[in-house]
């Protein structure tokens, strides 16, 4: 029997269909750190679905595969504690990006509909034309980033009659976009985008890849949005910016920190739209998504039983 530790929070229905399924190929124990003997069980756990923490890491001496239920993997690639060589990462990519694509398309439309400022508006009960709006139609949207999300928002851009373009770190033809370049176009395309959209992970060579030149380098009334990593973005260069009047404004639902201060000057940016790294949550916020992430996590179950090559997985020296 493989030990099997899951750590990730799961439904009712969830657990029944793993012990339904899995209980003859693997003994299944459902903990997180607060168990009572949890340390043992972590040192037995041949396969976990879940996100330990890095530093547990080393006590799970006998980890052959760790399953991740969140697409992003800058947990383990960023820090010390995975063990390379030791064991697989896979992560839930595929998972996310219907949900997380909606999310762009929202924040997009409200800005370009003037959406906060009527709620405002309401608020107060003033009822007044706001002016000027905008509409996606023959807009150009760069897509940095042009995996499941990044695909995902393109996908649904086409029927807005969008022109999307992506940017990946090498040149590719690509579903759904006019057209993918490398990276290192980066500075020629963005003053061309009404739209720049980051769908990134947090790796070494895109922290700060938006600094206060390339910002600049923007249309005035270009919008970002980003929902990839916030460390994409500077941040202080991009308060400078929106304070110049630069940028149309901002839909952010990642940022660098997180949580962001209470006293941060982007809480009272009227042009800037701001959640808490919400736009891909499954887990009591979006049913569809918690259950294909476990179908993500079921079929390589099934793989990993069967001794077939398992799917997502991580290039942990690449960072995703």
């Amino acid at each position: 029997m493989i030990e099997l530790l899951v750590m990730a929070p799961c439904s009712t229905p969830v657990r029944r269909e793993l012990l339904a399924r899995f209980s003859n190929r693997y003994n299944i124990v459902f903990a997180d750190r607060k168990t009572p003997g949890f340390e043992e069980l972590l040192a037995n756990a041949e396969v976990i679905v879940g996100q330990p923490h890095p530093k547990a890491l080393p006590d799970a001496t006998n980890l052959r595969w760790l399953q991740m239920t969140w697409a992003g993997v800058d947990r383990y690639t960023l820090r010390e504690g995975f063990p390379v060589g030791q064991a697989v990462l896979t992560n839930a990519s595929g998972a996310y990006g219907s949900i997380i694509s909606e999310y762009v398309l929202a924040g997009i439309l409200a800005h370009y509909r003037n959406i906060p400022a009527y709620l405002r508006s309401q608020q107060a009960a003033l009822w007044q034309d706001l002016g000027r709006e905008e509409c996606l139609e023959d807009k150009t949207v760069l897509v940095l980033g042009t995996g499941d999300i990044g695909s995902n928002v393109a996908k649904r851009l086409q029927a807005f009659g969008t022109r999307a373009v992506g940017v990946r770190r090498s040149a590719a033809p690509q579903q759904y976009f006019e057209a993918v370049y490398s990276v290192e176009q980066l500075d020629e395309l963005l003053p061309e985008a009404d739209i720049v959209v980051g769908c990134l992970p947090n790796t070494p060579s895109t922290r700060g890849l938006l600094n206060k030149a390339r910002l600049l380098s923007m249309k005035k009334e270009a919008l970002l949005v980003n929902v990839g990593r916030g460390s994409l973005v500077v941040t202080e260069h991009l308060v400078e910016v929106l304070q110049s009047g630069h940028l149309r404004g901002a839909v952010l639902d990642v940022v660098d920190p997180e949580p962001l201060p209470s006293d941060h000057p982007l809480w009272q940016m009227q042009q800037v739209m701001l959640t808490p790294h919400i736009s891909g949550i499954g887990y009591g916020h979006n049913p569809a998504t918690e259950k294909r992430v476990w179908q993500i996590c079921f079929d390589n179950l099934e793989r990993y039983a069967a001794g077939q090559p398992l799917q997502h997985v991580v290039d942990l020296s690449a960072g995703y």
